[in-house]
């Protein structure tokens, strides 16, 4: 799939398509991708007068067809319209795809997908997708520095990837992890941020972090790994699916390294091709051995089974993830 950078790059050349099909997980590059495409149509940013933001679960089908045929204004011949959830169109996707093939010529339409969906469905095999869901990751590097000099703070590279391998990929959430940051009420005039300023605001210290906690779980320590999550939930007030985020991560990434082929790759492939963040890459080389492929899948439905329940039920969540962790170790 093209990418957002991609999306960016056409734009940048003034080569702007009618129709736009997204793969997204979040709504960052969603965002980005309104603001440029006002910016290039209105000529600013913040101008919204023709835009349009719609959600399938909210609108029909037929809504969007006459908001593109219908719609005029007295100040553009252009409009803007981003439809997201679109998977939940899913028994029309024939007729959405069908129609939108020629749209009216002053509207500029995004379809926004769920990525998984797209995935499991081949979508992207039939139409041309942008993944905003994913960028190489000397971008993301770029993009989070970028975003700390911005709210003039600076963060050297070691810093740097500190702070993107402590948060889920989600860049929701590495938006929302900058802004706690820069709050922040820095004694130090020159507004660098640290490591030690990235572990308090961010909410746990490095002997109880969850990579802390996942090493205590391959060691199959149960107090250890009971006392790291007692000060992740109760003490650094870390939340329970950002954790369980995390987790998963991990233990996506240990799972990668038992491919035939895999482990024998260094550090920069695996950050490359296999999209693990910095330290994670590391921590997955050092300790995959240490695991058996059964024991990692066993666990990894575990952990979605715990997603759901924290979704979807009444439960106590600290004890949901108590009781994760207890059969983690026991896995």
């Amino acid at each position: 799939m093209l990418t957002f950078l991609d999306f960016k790059k056409e734009t940048d050349s003034r080569r702007l398509r009618n129709v736009y099909y997204i793969a997204a997980l979040d709504n960052y590059f969603v965002s980005k991708a309104g603001e440029i495409l006002r910016e290039k149509l209105f000529g600013s940013k913040d101008n919204r007068d023709n835009f349009f933001l719609k959600y399938a679960d909210e609108s029909p089908l037929q809504e969007i067809i006459d908001l593109n045929s219908n719609f005029s204004s007295l100040f553009s011949e252009s409009k803007i319209i981003i439809v997201k959830r679109c998977e939940k169109y899913s028994k029309k996707l024939t007729e959405l795809l069908e129609h939108f093939k020629s749209p009216d010529a002053g509207s500029y339409l995004l379809f926004v997908f769920d990525k998984q969906y797209v995935l499991d469905k081949k979508l992207d095999k039939e139409i041309e997708f942008f993944d905003f869901s994913d960028l190489p990751q000397k971008s993301i590097n770029q993009l989070v520095k970028k975003e700390f000099e911005s709210k003039g703070f600076s963060i050297n590279d070691e810093e740097l990837d500190f702070f993107i391998a402590s948060v889920p990929q989600n860049f929701d959430l590495l938006i929302t992890e900058i802004e706690k940051i820069c709050n922040y009420d820095f004694e130090d005039s020159e507004k660098t941020i640290t490591k030690d300023v990235i572990l308090k605001l961010i909410g746990y210290d490095e002997e109880y972090s969850p990579e802390e906690l996942v090493h205590s779980i391959i060691n199959k320590d149960s107090k250890r790994s009971s006392q790291i999550l007692d000060n992740l939930l109760n003490s650094a007030g870390l939340n329970e699916i950002y954790l369980l985020s995390i987790l998963s991560n991990y233990y996506m990434d240990l799972v990668t390294l038992k491919t035939k082929g895999v482990e024998n790759l260094d550090i920069r492939a695996l950050q490359g091709k296999y999209k693990m963040w910095y330290n994670r890459a590391k921590f997955a080389k050092t300790h995959y051995k240490n695991t058996n492929i059964n024991s990692l899948e066993t666990s990894l439905k575990k952990i979605l089974e715990t997603d759901m329940k924290l979704k979807t039920s009444m439960l106590d969540s600290k004890i949901l993830m108590a009781s994760l962790v207890e059969e983690l170790v026991n896995s």
